[in-house]
């Protein structure tokens, strides 16, 4: 910050002196003027900006202690430094009174002087800081405010108030991070605190490099809204490299969207433009390749919205919920979804279409004997928080979640009836026994979902499908190895083991002891009853 200064003394050879011989550049301070009496400085304070007088106390016409009288009571934020003789003590002693410290004795010590102007300088710099520092806070806590109270602010907070030379335009920016719910999912608290931060600041330094003073508070962990206040009006082009630029200073984080309101002159339009910002925000968020959308834009980027027509749709999922699989359902979902984005569907509007499909879905369920009472409508029963699930993606993660849900309502509702397939499986596993059999195999041959088989295996059978085939297997085995003179390994072969050590595990997990030792058992066991008869 520099420092501006006026010399005021009735001798032009002492203003010139004071004004050309001293280093002012090497401690921060301008030399903008010169007067040669009171009048004169009065006249040039009034039309120009200037932080710090220099005067003698002594001149004709109004003296300097008259004009930092004046100053005081006018202007009291300029800082006056007086210089005076030593016959004039009584004049320092009535500058005193005034409130005014700074006075030095003649002839001037150059020194001296220098060392009492750049200790004015830093105190007028933290000055400036501090009261810099207050106003943002004031205007950050009537911003604040005024979005938290959908346009109202309380009566005792101050309305900001600008220069109309520090300020020829407003915009607002809203901002927050892609697809947040997957992000979350994998972040500590303490990563995303720090994330936050550095998208602040990252926003904030790289908006200054264009001339904007920035009032930036998060609304909600995933959006930042941001006032901006500019010296000059920007370029839509420049602010749109400047965000780029702020994207690079997060290079490590996930990619950052934003919405851009139009440029306004009133602060009375700040609620507005708020609104303005967040709805082409959520254009933002759903596109691939743009991240910074204008509000401008916004008419020609959203398309003729066509009725959303979930009649046609649940028609497809009420017959993959009861015969087909989970694979059929995801292309389904994503199906929708791409649906969504090619007729420009806004995130909100993506929601309202996905309850009024659930509450139709639902009521198609009931209609077919399926028993809902105890499952929970996600999407019509809790508030889905757009801020954090603010993609396609996260929309779509949450609707399979809720469309599987359903799937096991159904399959479990129809478990009881579905006791005719027990035997059909008992005959199927009983012929494929010998082969690599997978539970996976069987649900396609009955042309069910693998998870509904599971449960209506083990319902059925009362164990998984695996436990249940190697008890086939070394029944079998056993047979062979009372029956047969075939070798171990040829019978582990028979009944569908590939690897013999693999064979004798499970075999003697079954029955306590070794395939060979069964063998000799058995025959013992014969041979006794021969005796006996």
């Amino acid at each position: 910050m520099t420092i501006r200064m006026l010399i005021v003394d009735d001798e032009p050879i002492i203003c010139q002196g004071l004004r050309h011989t001293l280093p002012w550049e090497t401690i921060g301070v301008e030399v903008v003027g010169e007067a040669y009496d009171g009048w004169e400085a009065l006249q040039f304070v009034s039309r120009e900006s200037v932080d710090l007088v220099l005067t003698d106390i002594h001149m004709d016409g109004m003296d300097g202690l008259e004009l930092a009288k004046k100053l005081k009571e006018w202007m009291p934020h300029i800082r006056i430094i007086i210089i005076s003789g030593y016959d004039d003590f009584e004049y320092a002693r009535r500058a005193l009174r005034l409130g005014i410290e700074d006075y030095l004795l003649k002839p001037v010590n150059i020194d001296e002087l220098l060392t009492m102007v750049k200790r004015i300088d830093l105190e007028i710099v933290k000055e400036a800081e501090q009261g810099h520092k207050h106003e943002h806070e004031r205007r950050l806590m009537w911003l604040t405010q005024l979005i938290q109270g959908e346009g109202i602010v309380q009566k005792e907070t101050e309305f900001p108030t600008f220069t109309s030379t520090d300020v020829r335009s407003f915009r607002f920016i809203a901002s927050q991070l892609e697809d947040y719910a997957g992000w979350v999912d994998h972040s500590s608290e303490e990563l995303r605190h720090s994330v936050r931060s550095e998208w602040e600041k990252a926003i904030t330094t790289a908006l200054k490099g264009i001339d904007q003073e920035v009032i930036s508070f998060f609304h909600h962990p995933n959006l930042l809204l941001s006032l901006c206040i500019g010296s000059r009006e920007v370029d839509s082009r420049d602010l749109a490299a400047a965000l780029s630029d702020a994207q690079g200073l997060m290079s490590e984080f996930p990619r950052v969207h934003y919405g851009i309101s139009p440029v306004y002159s009133s602060l009375d339009q700040v609620y507005p433009s708020y609104m303005q910002a967040v709805s082409v925000l959520q254009l933002s968020v759903l596109s691939d390749f743009n991240t910074v959308q204008f509000y401008e834009q916004e008419q020609t980027l959203r398309k003729c919205l066509l009725p959303f027509a979930p009649f046609e749709l649940e028609k497809q999922l009420v017959h993959v919920l009861f015969y087909g699989n989970f694979e059929e359902l995801d292309d389904i979902i994503r199906g929708m979804m791409q649906e969504f984005r090619e007729k420009g569907y806004l995130l909100k509007e993506i929601l309202q279409a996905i309850k009024e499909l659930s509450i139709i879905l639902q009521r198609k369920l009931h209609s077919n004997g399926i028993d809902l009472s105890q499952h929970t409508d996600f999407f019509n029963t809790y508030e889905i928080d757009l801020q954090v699930h603010n993609s396609t993606r996260a929309m779509e993660t949450l609707l399979r979640r809720e469309l599987r849900a359903l799937s096991s309502i159904i399959h479990s509702s129809l478990e009881g009836k579905h006791h005719w397939i027990t035997e059909r499986v008992k005959k199927f596993i009983e012929s494929r026994h010998t082969t690599d059999l997978k539970a996976s195999e069987v649900a396609a041959w009955l042309k069910i979902t693998p998870n509904y088989f599971s449960i209506i295996f083990k319902q059925n059978f009362g164990k998984g499908f695996a436990e249940y085939l190697n008890e086939v297997r070394i029944d079998h085995a056993k047979a062979s190895l009372v029956s047969t003179e075939e070798r171990v390994f040829e019978i582990a072969e028979n009944v569908g083991y590939r690897e013999y050590k693999y064979f004798c595990s499970i075999f003697k997990a079954y029955t306590g002891i070794t395939p060979t030792q069964y063998r000799k058992l058995a025959q013992t066991t014969s041979d006794s009853m021969g005796q006996l008869v």
